[in-house]
């Protein structure tokens, strides 16, 4: 029981909770990214509710592209969430442009039937 009475999950019941992986829940505790609340007395881990909400964080932000160290940073507070979102609004804005490019240059391509020498004049262009 958790100080707040709430019960303590073991892995497996915290695995089919958040439906994260005992792989992925062992993985991301043994890199810091959340805490067992405790430990049985055999050495099972055991997790509280805060565990989940932590979990269920950095399942959020591994879904918007965060890496494991932003993650971490995020979670000791070292950046923010805003300004990570920052730099991957730039990345993304980046790459947006590219596939741009990429599509109007085959989309060019596919009308005009280009030929080798077409296709390595636009590639120059581009």
């Amino acid at each position: 029981m958790n100080a707040d009475g709430s019960p303590l999950l073991t892995i497996g019941r915290l695995s089919r909770r958040t439906g994260l992986t005992v792989r992925t829940i062992r993985y991301w505790s043994d890199i810091g990214a959340v805490l067992p609340a405790g430990r049985t007395g055999g050495g099972h881990r055991l997790y509280d509710t805060e565990s989940v909400a932590r979990l269920e964080l950095v399942r959020t932000l591994r879904e918007l592209g965060l890496s494991l160290d932003e993650v971490r940073r995020v979670l000791r507070r070292e950046i923010t969430v805003a300004d990570v979102a920052a730099v991957h609004v730039a990345a993304l804005d980046a790459q947006i442009h590219s596939l741009r490019l990429a599509r109007a240059v085959l989309s060019t391509v596919a009308k005009r039937h280009a030929d080798t020498e077409e296709m390595a004049l636009m590639n120059k262009l581009a």
